[in-house]
C-alpha cells in the first residue's frame, strides 16, 4: 500500500464512469494480497461484498483484517477444505440475496464458484448475475460444465493477460532462484524442463535461461513446441524418454509432471510448480513412492523413495511464485482494470450464457490508463 503506486483503478472507475449498484452483492474467491485488497476495498464501494474468500495456499493477514474492519466476512480456509467452504458459503449467499430481493455477481479466480453453482445451486442460479474470471484455469472449468446457465465474462483470454503471463513466469524463476540461494545452491548451468509453453511457461523458460539454467521444453501441444524450438529451445516430443533435468517446472495449468516423469527423475532432483493450485505434478503418486518426507527448508520437502532416490517437492506442490517474489502490482493492476470494465458490462449489457472475454475496444481503454499513469 504504497503513495507511488499510480491510481490505476480509480482512475478506471472514473474514465468508465462504473455507477453503484445496490441491489447487486459479490461472491468473491481469490488471493488476498494489497493490490487485491484495492481492488476489493473499491468495488465495495459500488457493488457490496457479501462474501470473501481467501484461496488457503496464498495471502496476507494484514489483508483479512482491513477487509474484516470494513464488517466484510471473510474466511481462509486450508486449501483442502476450500471447495466445502466455496458450496456452503455460496449457498448462504445466495438465501441472503433472496431475502433481500438482489442478485449476485460471482467473482472469482479458478473457476470454483461457478461449479459449485452449478453443481449444488441449481435453485438459486437464476439470482446469479454472471460471473467474472480473471484465471484461464477457471475459463477451463466454465467450458467443462455441460450447460452453462449464466455468463462468464473474463480477462483471462485478453492481450494484456498475455503480457501479465510473461511477467507470472519471471516470478515464477525469481522466486525458484530465491529458494534455491537460501540453502546454497545456485541454478547456472543446472538442466531444467518445463512442461507447458503458453503464455506463462514461455516466459518461465526464457526467465530460467537468463539464469544461466539449460532448458528443454513439453508440451502437449505441437504447435507451442514449434514456439519453443523457434524460440531457442531443446523440446521432448514425448514423456517417455525426459534424460536426467535436475529441475522440473510444470506450468500447463493442468498435470503435466506425471507418474511417468517422476519415475524418470535423477536423484536430488527438484519438482516445482508454477501453475495455480496444486495439479501440476501426480502428488499423490510420489506421495505413494516416498518411504520418508523430511522438510529440508521451510519451502522445500525432500521425500525419499522407495528406490532410494531422494526428489525435493517445492512448495508442497503449490504455486513457487507466491512464496515471496510475485508480478509486480503495477502490472496485475491492468488486469483488475479489465475486471472493473468487466464489472459495468455484466450489469449494465449483460449477455447470454456463455463465455466472453473482454472486448479489444474496452481493453484499449485500460491501456491507456496504464501507459498515461506509468
Amino acid at each position: 500500500m504504497t503513495g507511488i503506486l499510480p491510481d490505476f483503478l480509480g482512475e478506471t472507475v472514473k474514465r468508465i464512469n462504473l455507477k453503484s449498484y445496490p441491489q447487486v452483492r459479490q461472491f468473491v474467491v481469490q488471493h488476498l494480497y494489497p493490490d487485491t485488497l484495492r481492488l476489493l476495498l473499491l468495488l465495495h464501494k459500488h457493488v457490496e461484498l457479501d462474501c470473501v474468500i481467501g484461496i488457503g495456499y496464498s495471502g496476507d493477514s494484514r489483508v483479512v483484517e482491513t477487509l474484516e474492519a470494513e464488517g466484510i466476512r471473510v474466511l481462509t480456509p486450508d486449501f483442502n477444505q476450500l471447495q466445502d467452504t466455496i458450496k456452503k458459503e455460496l449457498v448462504a449467499s445466495l438465501q441472503r440475496c433472496q431475502e433481500h430481493n438482489s442478485g449476485l455477481v460471482i467473482h472469482e479466480v479458478g473457476g470454483y464458484a461457478i461449479k459449485t453453482l452449478h453443481s449444488h445451486c441449481q435453485e438459486h442460479i437464476h439470482l446469479v448475475k454472471g460471473a467474472l474470471e480473471i484465471t484461464k484455469q477457471g475459463v477451463w472449468v466454465a467450458q467443462e460444465i455441460p450447460h452453462l446457465k449464466i455468463p462468464q465474462l473474463n480477462c483471462a483470454q485478453t492481450r494484456l493477460k498475455q503480457i501479465e503471463g510473461k511477467m507470472v513466469g519471471d516470478a515464477v524463476a525469481a522466486a525458484l532462484d530465491t529458494i534455491l540461494r537460501n540453502v546454497g545452491l545456485s541454478m547456472v548451468g543446472r538442466k531444467a524442463l518445463v512442461t507447458g509453453y503458453g503464455w506463462v511457461g514461455a516466459g518461465t523458460a526464457q526467465s530460467l535461461r537468463t539464469r544461466g539454467m539449460d532448458v528443454n521444453v513439453f508440451d502437449i501441444d505441437t504447435i507451442k513446441l514449434v514456439e519453443a524450438s523457434v524460440d531457442g529451445f531443446a523440446i521432448c516430443r514425448t514423456t517417455d524418454s525426459i534424460g536426467s533435468p535436475q529441475f522440473i517446472i510444470g506450468v500447463s495449468g493442468r498435470q503435466s509432471i506425471t507418474a511417468n516423469i517422476i519415475d524418470q527423475l535423477p536423484s536430488n532432483s527438484f519438482i516445482v510448480s508454477g501453475a495455480s493450485k496444486d495439479h501440476e505434478a501426480d502428488l499423490p503418486y510420489l506421495q505413494s513412492q516416498s518411504q520418508s518426507i523430511n522438510e529440508v527448508h521451510k519451502h522445500i520437502d525432500a521425500h525419499t523413495l522407495k528406490d532410494g532416490r531422494i526428489i525435493y517437492l517445492v512448495n508442497k506442490g503449490y504455486p513457487v511464485n507466491f512464496t515471496g517474489s510475485s508480478v509486480p502490482d503495477e502490472i496485475v493492476e491492468f488486469l483488475f482494470s479489465e475486471l472493473i470494465m468487466l464489472m459495468q458490462v455484466l450489469l449494465e449489457n449483460p449477455p447470454q450464457a456463455g463465455i466472453y472475454p473482454l472486448s479489444n475496444e474496452l481493453e484499449e481503454i485500460a491501456a491507456d490508463i496504464w501507459l498515461s499513469l506509468r
